[in-house]
Order: C-alpha cells, then structure tokens, then sequence
C-alpha cells in the first residue's frame, strides 16, 4: 500500500527501467479480508507485457459493457486447478494460489488437446493460458483437469478514460504490403504434433549454415513458451501475434487476419533476412490456419510448407491436403518421426515427399531448405 489510502500499487519492472508503479484502487483490489490488505500483490501477466505502466492506471467502477477480445482487467484466482502458475511480463514464472491477482487479457482459445474457450462476459471467468489469457470455458479434452477459476475485480482503463483494449492499442494495419524473400510456413496435423520443436531446430541448424533467418507465429492463443524456443535457437528476430495486441487468433475474421499477416511482414521484410519461418497454430482443420491456407495471398507469398505430422496416416492426409490447395511442400517432419516405423509407413504411401526428423538436430531439414533456396 502507499501513503494514499485509496490506492494500491502493483509494481512491475518494465525492460530496463527499473521498477515503476501502477496505480489502482484499493476498492477494487481488496483482499478476501481487512487484515491482507497490506500483503496484496498484482502479477501482471505475459500477455500484457506490451502495457506502458508509466502512467498511472485505473479501474473502471463498473463491468459494463461487457468484454470483448483484448480488453484488459484485473483477476483474482478463486481456484488454482489445471493452471497453477501463471507467466509474469517479466517472463518469470510464478506459482499461483487462491486469492493471488493478476492482470490479464480477456481472448478465445482453440485448443483440441485443451480447452475451446470464448469470452462470454464475467460471470463464469477461466484461466485461458498460463500467459494470462482469460475467456470462459466452453469444452475441454477429456483428460485435462477443470479450468482455474476467476473472478473480475475490474477492467483497466487508460490514460484517456476509456477501457484499455490491446488489439485497439497494439495493432495498427497498414496499406503497405511488402513480403520477405522465402517465406516458409511451419504446419502442423494437429495440435502437439511437433511445429514449434521443427521450428526450433531447424532456425538452429540454418544459423549454424551461416543462413540469416526470421522467424514468427502468426496464429494462436498467447503463450511466451513458442517465442522462447524459437529465440534460444539464434540470433534472429521473432514475433508473433500477441507483440500486436491479439490474446489470440481464434474467431478473428480473414481479413483481419490478413491485415496481422502483412503487418508482421512489414516489420520482417526491411531486415532483409534469407527466410522467413512462419509457424500457424494448431492444425490443418483448425478455423484460421485452414483459412489462411486456401486464400490465394497466402499461397503465393511462400516458397513452401513443413508439414509436422503426429503420426504417419495424417501425414499422408496433411501432405495431400497441402497439395490440393496449391502448396509446395518442402518436407514432413514432426512428432511422428521419433518412430523409424511410422517415417517407413509414410515413405513406403508416398516417396515424393522427403520425411525429415525433428527428434534430432534439425540438420536434416536445414540442409532440405538449403537446396530449396539455392
């Protein structure tokens, strides 16, 4: 608490500036009881790194309207069940317990292996991702624990009074619609099929070639976890959605998707890298990543498509797929070629497409896309 008995700071130190406060107040931001109010502590997540916390930073009094995608509030966990950490702005891990707040950002979350989420009001509030994705959960996998349990304590406001809106704040499109040179797409079967450890590997082995490379991800719901493996990979620029304002790509319309497209391409293409490595979220089937793929802009701007496959039947069906709607693709890789049987069941179906591992090194798809650009 400060010396002003109507606000408490939650404190955050942005990228080297130290520590600086926010300010909201305490009506809001009141623990269960009188007695910790002067222990309250507010994480602010991963997903609102991008906030400018240099000015100070209030609560709206009320939960009207309701929230739309990108609309920031502060939370407080009412049950810590299949999230139980949370990811600071800071990149900090940290564990969360009943009554811990944080400031999140309201998205729609398309996760077969997880949860389908949207946001649909207050009243039934769920931890989206541990990036501080916040919705409502509408479905979850069989196999996965129920969603950490939210309550809104209050949306944020910004410096001009209005609600603060990441997309509104982040994303500005632009007319200007310059491409990189090879561009690559990194696709998957289906969720956990192996994209980001393809990509990963892959920009470690093109570095290693001497190859200047960029990477992004272009669709997908908030998570420092992809941006991370591909940053330890080299020294390269990556981006992705949620550095424009979007929680997520889910439900987004074409051409707003599109518009996020381009605008990442504009901040890729002056660099000049030799190529750029764009991964898409989820699968094949999944809404975005499948409208994407069949719209004509998209296609012409690559060079070709990796696929990563789960097994080797979807392989095969991704791989014909991919070519029914016009794409070159370059090589197969992913979860399915930690089995010698599995790549063996895909190369005795179709010996065209060159199976390259990601349970290794990467070498073997560096030097696939080598050739493809030389």
């Amino acid at each position: 608490m400060n010396a002003d008995t109507n606000t408490i700071v939650a404190k955050r130190g942005p990228q080297g500036n130290g520590l600086e406060e926010t300010v909201l107040p305490v009506a809001f931001a009141r623990e269960a009881t009188p007695e910790k109010q002067g222990q309250a502590s507010i994480h602010w997540s991963w997903a609102c790194r991008k906030v400018d916390t240099s000015a100070r930073i209030r609560l709206e009094e009320s939960a009207s309207p309701a929230p739309v995608a990108g609309d920031v509030a502060l939370v407080r966990v009412e049950s810590t069940d299949f999230h139980k950490h949370i990811t600071t702005a800071e990149n900090r891990r940290l564990r969360l317990y009943p009554g811990a707040q944080f400031v999140g950002v309201f998205g729609n979350r398309y996760a077969a292996a997880a949860f389908e989420a949207e946001v649909q009001g207050t009243a039934n509030l769920n931890m989206l991702t541990g990036a501080g994705m916040i919705g409502t959960v509408k479905s979850k996998h069989y196999q996965v624990a129920e969603p950490t349990r939210l309550s809104l304590v209050g949306f944020l406001r910004d410096t001009n009074g209005g609600r603060l809106n990441l997309k509104q704040r982040l994303f500005h499109p632009t007319p200007e619609r310059r491409l990189p040179r090879n561009l690559i797409y990194i696709v998957g079967s289906g969720m956990n099929s192996g994209k980001t450890t393809t990509a990963a590997r892959m920009i470690k082995s093109l570095c290693n070639l001497g190859i200047d490379v960029a990477a992004c991800k272009l669709t997908g719901s908030v998570s420092n976890r992809d941006q991370d493996e591909m940053t330890a990979a080299g020294e390269h620029p990556v981006i992705d959605f949620s550095d424009f304002g979007f929680p997520s790509t889910y439900l987004c319309p074409k051409e707003e998707l599109l518009q996020l497209f381009y605008a990442m391409m504009n901040e890729l293409a002056p660099r000049d890298p030799d190529v750029v490595l764009v991964e898409l979220a989820d699968g094949l089937l999944q809404r975005e990543t499948a409208m994407l793929l069949s719209t004509p802009e998209i296609q012409k701007a690559s060079r070709g498509v990796i696929l990563a496959a789960g097994g080797s039947l979807s392989a095969l069906w991704g791989v014909d797929r991919l070519r029914r709607l016009g794409h070159t693709v370059v090589a197969v890789s992913g979860k399915f070629t930690s089995s010698p049987l599995s790549m063996r069941e895909f190369t005795e179906n179709d010996s065209n497409i060159p199976v390259a591992s990601s349970a290794d090194n990467g070498d073997e798809l560096a030097v696939r896309v080598q050739a493809m650009l030389s």
